[in-house]
């Protein structure tokens, strides 16, 4: 059970991690402070220098595929074409969630509408690939994770 839990939190964080990164600047790395156009002794736009500096770095999709997958598979005793195509699954399903979060207009609730969407086609596609035993432990896990979703933006309300 705790693995579940460790799982979902990373699947949890990861999400969080691209939600923080589209909306945690705020507009604060516009250079506001620092780059006020009198130069800032390195040569350059110092506009541009603050931009990166304050931008957070986001975590590699096949990082994360991988690390979600080898939890899975520690939890599911996944094969090798399940680990394969529940991957190729996981990685569509972040690439669709940055989309959505990088998209201008909509606003937080339709976002965050969509975003559930495709979590739980994501999560009914994996269901297809898994075997009877598996899908039991992966409707625990999956349960687990929307919990800990719903507490979280509970908790940041």
């Amino acid at each position: 059970m705790k693995s579940i839990k460790i799982i979902c939190n990373l699947i949890l964080l990861f999400s969080i991690q691209s939600m923080v990164a589209q909306f945690g600047q705020g507009g604060m790395g516009n250079g506001m402070g620092m780059g006020n156009g009198m130069g800032n002794g390195m040569g350059g736009n110092p506009n541009m220098q603050n931009q990166q500096r304050y931008k957070p770095k986001e975590p590699a999709i096949e990082e994360t595929v991988k690390k979600v997958t080898d939890q899975l598979n520690q939890q599911l005793k996944l094969d090798e074409l399940q680990i394969i195509a529940i991957s190729n699954i996981i990685t569509e399903n972040i690439k669709k969630q940055n989309a959505i979060l990088k998209k201008e207009e909509g606003g937080n609730e339709e976002k965050v509408n969509e975003l559930k969407a495709i979590s739980e086609k994501m999560n009914l596609d994996i269901m297809i690939l898994l075997s009877k035993d598996q899908k039991e432990k992966y409707k625990i896990i999956a349960e687990d994770a929307k919990k800990q979703q719903e507490a979280y933006s509970r908790r940041n309300r």
